[in-house]
């Protein structure tokens, strides 16, 4: 729902208006700061007291304790946000056609709804950890739907401006947030109100700072381009980049879920202590991500031009972003195939390495962000994203498996990383290759659709823990 609507949204709003839900989106990332790693607390927690059974009434104080801070730490975001209207609005952001007052008021109405939605991260927390995931990814699809239709409508039927549509945000994002407390509620354990306990505070603070630190870092490394970029080019140039990092962020709606559903299980084994579950579970999960984020990754990397044009039908949009999506495309795949590494850390509770790595990279590749932005704007940025995570999986990988599932490294490589990537990469440059010329609109459909079914069957192939699970294997063999 979040990419079907962009290219009428941009049609009936402007790119330039279009260019605010970038600076939302990157608002959203920079303010995560203060989340002070509660909400992955609270994953982890709910994950771990459920698997010990100990103490049912603790589980119910971590929710009640960490809800209160976290809707304390709301209402002072979304007053941070007004506050910091007036100077994006006047000397920041550079419109052509809003005024500046227009601007300053829908980012007045954005900061009601990045308070409204903060407190969702939490409840989501809480049902991840308790292994939820299925009742969770309802209630978000519905509001993703009310989201997206509901927008267009509103731009449609009551006011073609950015401020109608932030404003149907601002009763959404209301209502997700009553309902995931009651979908959270309902699961914790019954015959337990639940009370302020600053006991919780006392277990969860290490975590919950190494948490704090590694977002402190993430965010520099991930929004430092978006915010020189903001500074540099006009709002309408902005608009065209965050179109291109919406699109290639489709990757983290597969990468999310896949990851949500294992770190919890991944902690349970961890506090269990059963090591051969734990490595077949780790193994599985990052091969899973790969079948997962590989094939659709791979096509918005060769085919990035046919997709957009296919889809919006605006030469000019794709001229300015296709290779914009394919860069972004090859640094989020590399970012998601990292997830269940850092899944596996955190299950052990283990922030310092992650923290450690950021800190490294924020000082060698910041400056590398910043005069690769300068010099050649948004490809640059772009580019440096990839750099950045390739580092992570050709030296971070290499640490981390020095103290955790030290045996398991060549198997994480070669199994888990080199195969599926091989095999997807392989399969879509062929057929970019064979492609050539004048072909229509229909055939380009129908060529996509093959494709990314046979890559999907071919990164399950590559994948000796999935293979063998999903009966590929046996088929192939059969046939062969």
């Amino acid at each position: 729902m979040g990419l079907a609507f962009i290219p009428l949204y941009i049609q009936i709003i402007g790119v330039e208006s279009y260019a605010i839900l970038g600076v939302f989106t990157s608002l959203t990332s920079m303010l995560v700061i203060f989340d002070l790693g509660l909400s992955q607390a609270m994953n982890r927690e709910m994950a771990r007291l459920n698997s010990e059974k100990q103490s049912l009434g603790l589980i119910c104080d971590t929710a009640r304790t960490l809800e209160v801070i976290y809707w304390a730490i709301a209402l002072i975001v979304g007053l941070l946000v007004m506050i910091l209207a007036g100077p994006l609005a006047n000397n920041w952001l550079n419109p052509d056609q809003l005024s500046r007052a227009d601007l300053q008021q829908a980012l007045w109405i954005m900061g009601l709804v990045i308070a409204l939605r903060w407190p969702v991260s939490l409840y989501m927390g809480g049902l991840n950890g308790l292994q939820k995931q299925v009742q969770l990814n309802v209630v978000l699809s519905i509001f993703a739907t009310l989201q997206g239709v509901g927008a267009l409508a509103v731009l449609w039927f009551v006011a073609p401006t950015i401020q109608a549509f932030f404003m149907w945000q601002v009763f959404v994002a209301l209502a997700q947030a009553i309902v995931l407390r009651v979908v959270l509620m309902a699961n914790l354990p019954r015959g337990y109100s639940g009370q302020f306990n600053r006991n919780v505070l006392r277990q969860i603070w290490q975590f919950a700072a190494g948490m704090t630190g590694i977002s402190m870092l993430t965010i520099i490394l991930t929004q430092l381009d978006k915010l020189i970029l903001s500074k540099l080019l006009t709002l309408s140039d902005f608009g065209y980049y965050t179109f291109a990092s919406t699109v290639a962020a489709v990757l983290f709606k597969i990468i999310g879920p896949v990851f949500t559903a294992y770190y919890p299980r991944l902690t349970e084994l961890v506090t269990k202590k059963d090591h051969l579950q734990l490595v077949n579970v780790y193994h599985q999960g990052n091969q899973l991500m790969a079948v997962a984020i590989l094939p659709i990754g791979m096509i918005l990397v060769f085919f990035s031009k046919e997709i957009l044009q296919i889809w919006t039908h605006n030469s000019e949009l794709v001229l300015q972003v296709s290779l914009l999506v394919s860069l972004l495309s090859i640094g989020n795949i590399l970012n998601g195939l990292m997830h269940m590494p850092y899944a596996l850390q955190l299950a052990h509770g283990w922030t310092k390495f992650s923290l450690i790595q950021n800190v490294i990279a924020v000082v060698l590749l910041s400056p590398a962000i910043y005069f690769s932005t300068i010099k050649w704007g948004a490809v640059g940025a772009a580019t440096v994203w990839i750099l950045l995570n390739s580092a992570y999986i050709l030296i971070g990988i290499h640490f981390m498996h020095r103290r955790l599932l030290s045996a398991e490294k060549w198997r994480w490589y070669l199994d888990d990383l080199i195969k599926p990537i091989a095999a997807t990469v392989m399969l879509s440059f062929s057929v970019k290759l064979v492609l050539t010329g004048n072909i229509k609109e229909w055939a380009w459909v129908l060529v996509l659709i093959i494709t990314f079914f046979l890559a999907v069957m071919a990164a399950i192939a590559s994948s000796s823990n999935l293979c063998g699970r999903l009966g590929i294997c046996k088929l192939w063999t059969r046939n062969n």
